[in-house]
């Protein structure tokens, strides 16, 4: 099994999260720490769904999305309903998925 796990390791760096292919080098910031590591964001993954809040004000919407960590570049795991800023945007994480060293995050923010 190592050589599937290291094999997963590899592609995961050298395919999906390679700037080159997929991934875009990206300034994040996390529970105090300060990144600028590959990441994929995928506004369709999240069906580009864009919600009214019905308590906020007219105009105000939630966007969110879905964004692809390796594991291997972030060393943490984040937390669920904790914020995370990508590229000067605040975000809150919705839902954490982890498989394999890659951390899959939905992230919303409110918006006008």
């Amino acid at each position: 099994m190592t050589g599937f796990k290291q094999q997963i390791k590899n592609d995961l760096k050298t395919v999906f999260h390679n700037e080159r292919e997929h991934a875009d080098k990206t300034k994040v910031f996390y529970n105090g720490k300060r990144y600028n590591i590959p990441i994929v964001i995928d506004s369709d993954g999240a069906r580009e769904r864009k919600k009214y809040i019905k308590d906020n004000a007219d105009g105000v919407f939630i966007s969110d999305m879905t964004v692809y960590v390796s594991f291997y570049d972030l060393k943490i795991v984040p937390r669920k309903e904790t914020e995370i800023v990508i590229d000067e945007t605040a975000y809150m994480i919705m839902r954490v998925g982890f498989d394999a060293g890659e951390i899959v995050l939905d992230l919303e923010v409110m918006d006008e």
